[in-house]
């Protein structure tokens, strides 16, 4: 699968097979994550996995929007510095290569936010780090077509200035 083909068929996945995904494959997911550009390069993003079916169920207790998660293969947590201006920013671009380079081997993946003081607690993280997001993983069940519905480029992009009709050079 080339990028172009990822990033037209990737779609968030909250649905997943009860299979495994193997090791080596997770740490090329997480190995993703880490070669990801960050502000300043200072690469300062913490990733936690939690893979035990018990964790992932704890977690999915301490989050009011991710319960799915207890039904993934496993999850990566994303602790950031928030000293750091692009701490949000820089999580992101981490976990979208993690999930490209899931998708890539037919791994499903959505992210949700969560920093409760149940769940930095339940996953030991430093008072000096955010708990910034949290990125399922797994098969996904049933067939999946990967078909998005989004606006067209006209209605999203401008030219020099917001609202300006979009105009490209041919």
């Amino acid at each position: 699968m080339d990028v172009s083909d990822a990033i037209e068929t990737r779609i968030e996945v909250r649905s997943y097979r009860d299979e495994p995904v193997d090791g080596e494959i997770q740490r090329e997911i997480l190995d993703a994550g880490r070669l990801a550009p960050s502000g300043r390069n200072l690469q300062h993003w913490r990733f936690i996995l939690v893979a035990d079916d018990d964790r992932l169920d704890g977690l999915a207790e301490r989050s009011s929007t991710g319960c799915w998660v207890a039904d993934a293969a496993f999850a990566v947590v994303v602790c950031t510095d928030p000293s750091y201006e692009y701490h949000d920013i820089d999580a992101g671009r981490a976990v979208t290569h993690m999930q490209m380079a899931a998708w890539e081997r037919g791994i499903g993946s959505c992210l949700y936010t969560v920093d409760s003081v149940a769940a930095r607690e339940f996953l030991d993280v430093p008072d000096d780090y955010d708990l910034t997001l949290v990125a399922a993983f797994g098969y996904p069940e049933g067939e999946i077509r990967g078909i998005k519905d989004r606006k067209p480029l006209e209605d999203v992009a401008f030219s020099e200035r917001f609202g300006a009709e979009l105009r490209l050079e041919e």
